[in-house]
């Protein structure tokens, strides 16, 4: 039977409040520790990494277009190549788009030794090598025979046989260069009085109360001018003396020709067959004995030719079209000059030069000219500025560092020019 007792109804079994409570409380404390979203403080990191990035990137870049900005310029010049003319006349005073030609000078001494014979009375001039300098015109300058050459201290040298000194070059700026020439000068009275030991400058009283006095004048290195003897001396058999002039000449000859071609400056050609000696008379001291010291003393001469105007005239008479721009030999010696035989006088007069070689002209420009054109322009420009440098530039490209740069650096130091002469 079914308990009917009301104890024992579902319906009256009590319900405790304070567990309600528990679950109510447990319910907001679990609502409570539920965490905000971290959604936006990543985000804001996220942020600020990317922006250091941007910024430690743009400081690399700015850094790498400082330290490696740069441009290189490569240029090809004009060139051409041409067949000279077999012969072409140089003057010692050219002008007017004419080959000129000038003179380089050098001195030797030899010494040998010879018995003693006998003695003999014995008077003798001094003599030596002059070289004399014409700033008064740019017309050559003729001296006769026997003109005489004034020292400071009065004493008067002449010159044996007549020579014309080379007009002065005029540059641009209207400055003259001396036209110069190397002579022997012999003392107008023997003895030692006129042996010179010091330099010294030689006035042409001749032309003294003009202009010429001051503008045509001489000089000789210290020692230059010696010899001058009176008094006894060793005398030597002809055929000794002979023999050793032969020898001092053959020693002196072969040391000239030797060393000539290393006294030859930058930028000229030496013309082959043009050396000139001029041989001292032998002078003569005492040795140990019998024995007597002999000695000579050349001077030479030999004509030189610019490259650059030689390149200038060569291109003036076979390049079409030529207007007097720069221009060079891609090789420094790309041809052999030489003197013809029919030519005379090697040192003032006009030289008959023989040409052999097939050479190459290039055409020059300004390096600087042209850094200065391109330094802060727009690489836009380029073609602009290399036109303004027609026709020496035949083409050029530019290479410009860092290569995101629209502009050539404004530091003249980081813009390079190469040439591309192949």
């Amino acid at each position: 039977m079914r308990d009917m007792n009301p104890r024992n109804s579902i319906r009256d079994i009590p319900v405790s409040s304070s567990g309600h409570r528990r679950n109510s409380h447990q319910q907001e404390r679990f609502e409570e520790d539920i965490p905000l979203p971290r959604r936006r403080k990543g985000s804001r990191r996220f942020l600020w990494i990317m922006l250091g990035i941007i910024v430690i990137c743009a400081a690399a870049g700015l850094l790498l277009a400082t330290l490696f900005e740069g441009a290189t310029i490569t240029i090809t010049p004009k060139m051409q190549s041409i067949t000279p003319p077999a012969n072409i006349v140089a003057l010692p005073n050219a002008g007017g788009g004419s080959l000129g030609y000038q003179t380089i000078a050098l001195s030797q001494s030899a010494t040998t030794t010879v018995n003693a014979t006998g003695t003999s009375h014995v008077s003798k001039a001094a003599s030596g090598v002059i070289t004399i300098s014409n700033v008064f015109s740019t017309a050559p300058q003729s001296l006769v025979a026997n003109t005489r050459f004034a020292a400071g201290d009065g004493k008067i040298y002449k010159i044996h046989s007549a020579i014309t000194i080379p007009g002065a070059k005029k540059s641009t700026s209207g400055t003259l260069t001396a036209g110069t020439i190397t002579t022997t000068v012999y003392a107008d009275v023997a003895g030692p009085d006129y042996n010179r030991p010091n330099a010294t400058t030689f006035t042409i009283p001749g032309f003294k109360g003009g202009d010429k006095y001051i503008k045509i004048t001489a000089q000789a290195a210290a020692g230059a001018i010696q010899g001058g003897f009176v008094g006894d001396q060793p005398s030597i058999s002809e055929v000794d003396m002979k023999n050793a002039q032969a020898t001092l000449q053959k020693t002196l000859d072969a040391s000239l020709r030797s060393s000539v071609g290393t006294q030859i400056p930058n930028g000229f050609m030496p013309v082959q067959g043009s050396l000139a000696v001029d041989y001292s008379d032998i002078s003569q001291s005492k040795g140990e004995g019998t024995v007597v010291n002999l000695s000579q003393t050349a001077h030479a001469s030999m004509a030189m030719v610019n490259a650059s105007s030689l390149a200038s005239v060569l291109a003036r008479l076979l390049v079409t079209g030529y207007s007097g721009e720069a221009v060079e030999f891609a090789s420094p010696n790309p041809l052999i000059l030489q003197v013809s035989t029919s030519t005379g006088n090697v040192t003032t007069g006009p030289l008959n030069l023989l040409l052999q070689g097939n050479p190459t002209l290039v055409w020059q420009f300004d390096k600087q000219a042209l850094k200065a054109a391109l330094l802060g322009k727009d690489k836009n420009a380029f073609e602009e500025v290399i036109s303004t440098f027609a026709p020496a530039i035949e083409k050029a490209k530019a290479s410009i560092r860092p290569f995101w740069k629209g502009h050539f650096p404004t530091d003249e130091s980081k813009l390079g020019v190469v040439i591309d002469a192949q």
